[in-house]
């Protein structure tokens, strides 16, 4: 089970062409996600069957308690995660080439949550952090996600495979909002460009402030722009009123999904409904590119009162929730792994 050599660009491009196109596929596992994570170090396994790439595991690794390394694979790694004896000879090989002072590499998959693969993991000797964790910032990533899945799964949903039974999925009032946000006269755009993440970057702050919530810096999505521009797996959709942009969303194209990963907004203008304009558009380019499932991204609970799933929720209420299995923890430094514990209590 080899390590990627990154000067292998042969190699390099066969390990990103599976991350990308394996309908398991995140963009947290591209080698471009360690280059984007500059202040991280990184490792990347791969398992190949008739020499052909068919499991990944990118790591990354950051100092997060004093002189010790937590190893993190986000959203990975991309492989059968029934095959828990393949998932630790993944783990093993990475931790032959980490160093020696990470703490606990901890896994992250995109994988439904099930009792039985939560007890098959911690019968083989992982800790499994999922539903005893009730905060969804108690996880790197949320466990719960909405999602809309275009091949119609939930009770009363039909597969979507064109423009207006899309618009059918919504509830009532979200059609309306979209169709009055076009009435209005919003409009939007999409590219990859560094005047568009710019452009973003100005409705992202707006929305940080009113929320009273930190976020990146402009840097950190020019990098990520520099990175992904011209490859057609990352756009930034850009709404625009009155002269200006008023609503925005960034989202990447891998596997059989979109991640709706980033957005902001101007309060000022909520009127004229520019956010659901854009998800319009960034639930079309899903259905464009033939996508299985769209990620709106995490939220705290499947509940109304939850601000982040009554926004979402109104675009996919057909769908089922989203709950995945959480953080699959295997540790190597005890004290280590309860000292960074103490973080999230």
């Amino acid at each position: 089970m080899p390590l990627l050599n990154l000067d292998d660009q042969k190699k390099v491009a066969e390990y990103q062409n599976f991350v990308r196109t394996d309908p398991r596929g995140q963009v947290t596992q591209d080698p471009l996600w360690g280059d984007l994570k500059a202040n991280w170090g990184h490792v990347y396994v791969y398992h190949e069957t008739n020499g052909q790439i068919d499991a990944v595991m990118t790591v990354l690794t950051v100092e997060a308690v004093p002189g010790k390394l937590l190893a993190y694979s986000g959203r990975g790694p991309i492989a059968n995660l029934d095959d828990i004896d393949l998932i630790k000879a993944l783990i093993k090989e990475a931790l032959a080439a980490l160093p020696d002072n990470v703490f606990l590499l901890r896994l992250d998959p995109e994988v439904p949550y099930s009792d039985e693969l939560d007890a098959r993991y911690r019968q083989a000797g992982f800790i499994t952090r999922n539903r005893q964790i009730e905060h969804m910032h108690g996880n790197i990533q949320p466990r719960k996600n909405v999602v809309l899945y275009y091949d119609g799964r939930g009770e009363g949903a039909q597969e979507i495979t064109d423009e207006e039974s899309l618009m059918k999925h919504f509830k009532r009032d979200y059609r309306n909002q979209i169709r009055r946000a076009a009435k209005d006269g919003v409009v939007v755009t999409s590219g990859d460009s560094q005047a568009d993440v710019e452009a973003f970057f100005d409705t992202y702050v707006l929305m940080a402030k009113a929320q009273q919530i930190t976020h990146r810096p402009l840097s950190y999505f020019l990098r990520m722009q520099q990175l992904w521009q011209g490859t057609g797996f990352f756009k930034v959709f850009l709404a625009h009123f009155d002269n200006q942009v008023v609503a925005s969303g960034i989202g990447f194209s891998y596997g059989d999904e979109i991640w709706y990963m980033y957005a902001g907004s101007n309060r000022q203008y909520a009127k004229h409904y520019a956010p659901y304009a854009v998800q319009w558009e960034m639930l079309k380019w899903g259905l464009a590119l033939g996508k299985t499932e769209y990620d709106f991204g995490g939220v705290g609970d499947f509940v109304p009162t939850d601000g982040l799933y009554k926004f979402k929720h109104g675009f996919a209420y057909h769908d089922p929730h989203a709950e995945y299995i959480g953080e699959l923890d295997w540790v190597i430094d005890e004290q280590g792994y309860q000292e960074y514990l103490k973080q999230f209590q």
